[in-house]
């Protein structure tokens, strides 16, 4: 009996998609566009509704009026991704592709959230006792929401960094609610099942001194201003098709979210890529560690970190860690295009080094996913060749040229044999 054409016609498409050389994270600097970009393209429009949620706050000391408008505007932006989630269309990539954590994230990548500022408020100039403070929170489908939903699904970093974002949002929601003068139940918020301060601590969103059972307007203050550092960073997190997931203008936003939220590492991570396109790897560099202090098993830290030693000429340094971001132990793991970067990056790094089988190798690797720039760079200096053609006995070091790309959007920190000598040029900037 012979199967139906449009019933092999979907099999050959779901396998595609599920397998990774087909999987698709961006395009490839300098590659043309392929299937995956075509893929994209033709992805049918999703169709998405605007989600609006209102918040009310009564102002009640000791909680000053900044610190009750973050609470406000958090719980109504985690209310309005869940009912934009449950409203998702029926999507066959939806229901294979997104687990139920991470229906949120997904959410957050679909939509972009906007609130009013707290001095646009109504009431907002009202200072006594008990007056209420109404947020009005919306989200809005982004333009070509189809190839958005796509691109995410094919970048698991992408989603892991806006899960984390939520996950810490909720945490210090949480704690802020079983603090809260007289419960939140006047305000017609329901107050959640308590959790454990172990939890809390283990989450990074509690410190000791807040966690006393009653609490000062310092106390309300700062973790007001965590809500809101996690608010901006949420904002600054976007993935470029270049690759990065925030760019250079975002530098200041991340600067002032840091601050505001010192004790978040996905915060520090996206500083970090803003500060390395700024061309900045020493503060890169140390946001990333900070980073890792904060969570050892981000792997994406590892390899923005590996990009900021290699701009230092810390060439050893940044192979360990492009090998810690290659091997991920905990976490989502590269693949696509994500892959094919950070293999090229460790085989530039390990063509300065001169270790010419690692760089071959890896140069190979990133060219089964598509990206045979690094391949193509070092055949034509006679290396990675085989048979009549191979490499000579005492090769000249190989070079790489200007317009080699070995990062999302950051050219090579060196272009000739005397790189180790050489500083770096300020990368590409790009929006989101």
């Amino acid at each position: 009996m012979t199967a139906p054409r449009f019933a092999l016609a979907a099999l050959a498409l779901a396998l595609c998609f599920w397998t990774p050389p087909c999987a698709w994270a961006g395009p490839v600097p300098g590659l043309s566009a392929g299937p995956a970009d075509a893929a994209a393209d033709s992805t049918p429009e999703l169709e998405l509704a605007t989600v609006t949620e209102v918040e009310m706050r009564r102002v009640t000391p000791p909680v000053p009026r900044d610190a009750a408008w973050a609470h406000a505007r958090a719980t109504a932006w985690l209310n309005a991704l869940r009912r934009a989630a449950a409203a998702f269309p029926r999507r066959r990539e939806i229901r294979m592709g997104v687990s139920p954590a991470e229906r949120l994230a997904l959410a957050a990548q679909l939509y972009r959230a906007a609130a009013p500022p707290l001095a646009d408020a109504p009431q907002a100039g009202k200072t006594g006792a008990g007056s209420p403070l109404h947020v009005t929170l919306s989200l809005t489908p982004r333009p070509q929401a189809g190839e958005e939903l796509i691109r995410a699904l094919r970048n698991p970093e992408l989603l892991a960094l806006r899960h984390a974002l939520i996950s810490e949002t909720g945490d210090v929601l949480k704690i802020m609610d079983r603090h809260w003068p007289g419960g939140l139940e006047k305000d017609g918020a329901p107050s959640p099942a308590p959790s454990s301060a172990a939890e809390a601590k283990t989450a990074g969103a509690a410190e000791p001194a807040t966690e006393r059972d009653f609490w000062r307007a310092e106390d309300w203050e700062r973790m007001g201003a965590r809500l809101d550092g996690l608010w901006r960073a949420q904002a600054a997190l976007d993935l470029s098709p270049e690759g990065w997931l925030t760019d250079a203008d975002a530098l200041a936003t991340l600067e002032r979210a840091a601050a505001r939220a010192p004790r978040s590492a996905t915060v520090r991570l996206l500083l970090a890529e803003a500060q390395l396109q700024r061309n900045l790897p020493q503060q890169s560099l140390e946001s990333c560690t900070e980073a890792l202090r904060l969570s050892p098993g981000l792997g994406r830290a590892r390899y923005i970190r590996a990009l900021a030693h290699w701009r230092l000429q810390q060439l050893a340094l940044a192979e360990d860690d492009l090998n810690a971001a290659l091997n991920v132990r905990s976490g989502p793991a590269p693949q696509g295009a994500e892959l094919a970067r950070r293999l090229r990056a460790r085989g530039a790094v390990r063509m300065l080094r001169r270790d010419y089988p690692g760089m071959c190798a890896d140069f190979a690797d990133a060219c089964g996913l598509g990206d045979c720039e690094g391949l193509a760079v070092a055949r034509a200096q006679n290396y990675c060749r085989t048979g009549a053609t191979a490499t000579p006995a005492r090769p000249a070091p190989a070079t790489l040229p200007p317009s080699f790309l070995v990062a999302p959007a950051g050219e090579s920190p060196a272009t000739s044999k005397d790189a180790g000598t050489r500083g770096t040029d300020t990368s590409e900037e790009s929006a989101p």
